[in-house]
């Protein structure tokens, strides 16, 4: 068993740690959530190792569907990071404050993070164990 597998971390979780990495060595921003899957499917096949099904990169339009769960994810830890329980309003605020939005522009709902809060918190314990990543 891997160390990954010890820890918990699902596929996931692993595009999650390579998005965050790939986040924060960008100088801006893509054009578009298709721009940023293809951006991320080149730096996992590329930086990471990590590829699809026949060692292909993995398809952008898989990428494509976790992008607003990371991008929710990462302001949900900021706040995990000081409270056992993030204010999902406090987190529904960042989203518009940043332009977050869900599918056609509509602003993230506190419902939707509550839909998401238990994946988050399995997430963050198998990310906090994981020895390669730390909470921000």
């Amino acid at each position: 068993m891997s160390t990954e597998e010890a820890a918990g971390l699902t596929t996931v979780d692993r595009y999650y740690l390579a998005w965050a990495e790939h986040q924060a060595q960008r100088t801006e921003e893509p054009s578009s959530s298709t721009a940023e899957a293809t951006e991320l499917s080149r730096y996992l096949a590329d930086e990471k190792g990590v590829r699809g099904r026949g060692g292909k990169p993995v398809s952008a339009s898989n990428l494509r569907r976790y992008l607003l769960p990371f991008r929710i994810y990462h302001l949900w830890a900021e706040q995990r990071v000081r409270s056992q329980t993030p204010s999902l309003e406090d987190i529904a605020q960042e989203c518009a404050a940043q332009g977050i939005t869900a599918q056609h522009n509509r602003p993230v709902t506190t419902a939707y993070i509550a839909d998401q809060v238990d994946d988050f918190e399995r997430r963050w314990q198998a990310l906090t164990r994981h020895p390669a990543q730390t909470q921000q």
